[in-house]
């Protein structure tokens, strides 16, 4: 399960090859494939490979004109409007296809917060974590949109706590809501690409890091005439 791609081409590129390595049963895109980055068509192309579920993140939907760039900040709007003009039809005809939320099985998977998806809402909180798993039975709850990975266990008392690692054991009685964070623009203030892997049979969630070509992904920003703070922070992962 990966996020946030945010059109950088290099950082997907270098997931998938990991991805490839690992011989997933399923890959799932939660969102906001495109925004910030010079390579959203390419970015388009390969989640549409390569993922069997694609959820649709709000700079996805804003870039086709289904949701409002208003209520973006002046450069995350430069960046939508920019990419809405570089999209070929097919890809907006796909990123239109995009599910809000869709549930899987035992597994949910949203951009934001699945309480109201088109709300935009971030899960920062064990509060919101709490109401989330009130509202929905899902085992397994899977986000993006805040760039920052994590897990939030419930276990079979009702508590809710943070996982203190990366991998995390799974219990039968507990329920997780993991955020995978971010492929393209990390956040936590780790610059390598972040997905999740969920393995079943070893019982386990893994939020796993890849180091990718960050130079590569800042120069193609600049050549584009993006905004210089999108690529200054993708070394700053801030």
């Amino acid at each position: 399960m990966f996020s946030d791609i945010h059109a950088n081409l290099e950082a997907l590129e270098r997931v998938l090859e990991e991805i490839e390595t690992l011989h997933p049963d399923i890959v799932v895109s939660l969102g906001d494939v495109v925004g910030y980055g010079a390579n959203p068509c390419e970015c388009v192309d390969l989640v549409q490979e390569y993922a069997s579920v694609r959820i649709g993140g709000n700079h996805d939907l804003a870039s086709v004109g289904i949701t409002d760039s208003n209520v973006f900040n002046p450069i995350a709007k430069r960046s939508i409007v920019w990419t809405s003009n570089v999209l070929r039809p097919k890809h907006k005809q796909i990123i239109e296809g995009y599910d809000p939320s869709r549930t899987y099985g035992k597994f949910l998977f949203s951009h934001a917060s699945p309480v109201s998806p088109l709300q935009w809402e971030y899960i920062y909180t064990i509060g919101q974590a709490k109401s989330v798993f009130e509202k929905f039975d899902n085992k397994f709850i899977f986000t993006g949109h805040t760039h920052v990975p994590g897990i939030i266990i419930k276990d079979m008392s009702g508590s809710c706590y943070v996982a203190g690692g990366s991998i995390v054991q799974i219990e039968p009685q507990s329920r997780y809501l993991i955020n995978v964070g971010s492929i393209g623009q990390p956040r936590d203030g780790i610059s390598a690409a972040s997905f999740a892997l969920l393995d079943e049979k070893r019982r386990r969630i893994n939020i796993r890091r890849v180091p990718y070509d960050i130079l590569s992904a800042q120069e193609k920003i600049r050549s584009a005439g993006l905004p210089e703070p999108l690529a200054t922070r993708l070394a700053a992962a801030r």
